[in-house]
């Protein structure tokens, strides 16, 4: 069984078709242009349709419109399925 991190990976190179290291990969998923957090971020906006202004207020909102209630942890969204 993958951990969540591998889980994620898979998941994001099913949807870019990449083979590039972790942080290529997901650079490559978020688009755009800027540093990895900038893209993160406005990735996270976009599905919340939000306009969240730093990463970490960003990433709890996801992790709470994904069901989770708490500290707002990647690994509290379970299974992932880029998208």
């Amino acid at each position: 069984m993958a951990t969540n991190p591998e889980g994620r990976q898979t998941s994001i190179r099913a949807v870019t078709s990449t083979t590039g290291t972790y942080n290529e990969d997901w650079m490559s998923y978020c688009g755009g242009s800027g540093t990895y957090n900038e893209r993160l971020l406005a990735k996270i906006n976009t599905y919340l349709s939000a306009s969240h202004t730093n990463l970490p207020e960003a990433w709890v909102a996801l992790v709470r419109a994904k069901g989770a209630n708490s500290t707002g942890t990647a690994d509290e969204m379970g299974a992932f399925t880029a998208s």
